[in-house]
């Protein structure tokens, strides 16, 4: 997970430095850091034994989640999700200047219906149905572990965003809601390259548990259990 740091801290370096090509509107001096009100969520885990295999392996390849001749006993999901929201002010400087300037930046960035999903064709308590079980619940928990690593440095990296915006100059009153609109924009813009990358990492980490040899492992322990109990 270190490189991920690194990159968010370059896309953060490159982010201000565009700023300073921006003619000066003379709002500039005006500028405050935001107070940041930052939240997060594991999301409460669901278990969903509805599924067939079939059908579970159809939702997989929809997630993309699923390599290609794989079939799918169990499945865990989750949807990263994020939400910004601006409370701004109006400062009348002169008839012709009037300044909107962030005071408060809500931010949220976690997890939504993270679920685990295990094949109503498993019998349940068998030997197979654990091993699904315990693979898909070690997804969630790195799942967790990502979002635990990621959020202090994802605080840090929505600091340096605030900081790089400057307040927007308007020409009349009634542009107030516009241009409070054209912060959260602003911020998004530099925010969603991060959530992407974090993202990305994420199905990346996730991989390093599906593959062919952890599979043969997971099916060899089960033919092993099934030897070792026979009657």
């Amino acid at each position: 997970m270190k490189k991920l740091f690194f990159i968010l801290t370059f896309l953060l370096v490159l982010s201000p430095a565009r700023q300073v090509l921006s003619a000066p509107t003379g709002c500039e001096r005006y500028k405050t850091q935001p107070e940041l009100r930052f939240s997060t969520s594991y999301g409460k885990l669901k278990y969903d034994n509805s599924y067939s295999q079939r059908q579970l392996t159809v939702l997989g390849e929809k997630y993309g989640i699923l390599e290609q001749g794989l079939f799918a006993s169990g499945l865990a999901t989750v949807n990263v999700s994020y939400q910004l929201s601006v409370k701004a002010v109006r400062k009348q400087v002169s008839d012709s200047l009037i300044c909107v300037i962030p005071k408060v930046v809500d931010v949220y960035i976690g997890y939504q219906s993270p679920t685990i999903y295990i094949s109503k064709d498993l019998v349940k308590d068998s030997c197979e149905y654990n091993v699904v079980l315990r693979h898909e619940q070690t997804h969630q928990q790195i799942n967790t572990a990502a979002l635990e690593y990621f959020i202090p440095q994802l605080q840090n990296a929505v600091r340096s965003i605030l900081n790089s915006e400057e307040p927007i100059r308007i020409k009349k009153a009634d542009d107030f809601d516009a241009a409070t609109e054209q912060l959260v924009n602003n911020y998004t813009a530099k925010l969603e390259p991060l959530i992407n990358y974090f993202k990305t990492e994420l199905i990346k980490e996730q991989g390093k548990l599906d593959n062919y040899q952890n599979y043969k492992l997971e099916d060899d322990l089960c033919k092993y259990y099934h030897r070792t109990h026979q009657y």
